[in-house]
């Protein structure tokens, strides 16, 4: 991964850069990833709902990449805001980035993957990661933001 970020940051010019040229590489990632993992749990079938989409990312998926569950969390604000918290992001631990380029959060790679696995499976959405400061450290947040199409679907198997 080291390499992935040395080769971005030979293409950015700002963090902002960076962190989109991260989040493009983890789209393709995330397809795959989804697709992979779906196999090898024997997934005959493709989640239709939202939050066991979701539950299935941050459970199975994350697990399989990072050795421990995200914590999913309904956004207070918005009905069409979720976010995974993850406390101890291996993409950021071990990233030396120079000074003048900012606090680059590398999460923006995951969260790419993230965007990739939702879009994939036909829960249209954006996703940007953020870094919290909590009282016991820092941890990362991926902020998913679902298209009112994929809400009005959820809205009307709801009723179903």
């Amino acid at each position: 991964f080291a390499e992935v970020v040395e080769y971005c940051l030979r293409k950015a010019s700002v963090m902002h850069n960076l962190e989109e040229h991260l989040h493009e590489l983890g789209r393709p990632a995330g397809v795959r990833i989804l697709d992979l993992c779906a196999l090898r749990e024997n997934r005959n079938r493709r989640e239709t709902r939202l939050l066991p989409m979701l539950n299935f990312i941050a459970s199975s998926i994350w697990t399989r990449l990072f050795g421990h569950q995200a914590e999913l969390l309904k956004g207070q604000d918005h009905e069409n805001e979720y976010m995974l918290n993850d406390k101890a992001l291996l993409v950021n631990r071990f990233i030396s980035v120079p000074k003048d380029l900012g606090d680059v959060n590398c999460g923006a790679f995951v969260a790419g993957m993230v965007e990739g696995m939702l879009c994939s499976a036909e829960f249209t959405a954006s996703a940007t990661a953020h870094t919290v400061e909590e009282p016991t450290g820092t941890s990362t947040t991926i902020l998913i933001k679902f298209e009112e199409k994929v809400m009005a679907r959820e809205r009307r198997s709801e009723r179903t």
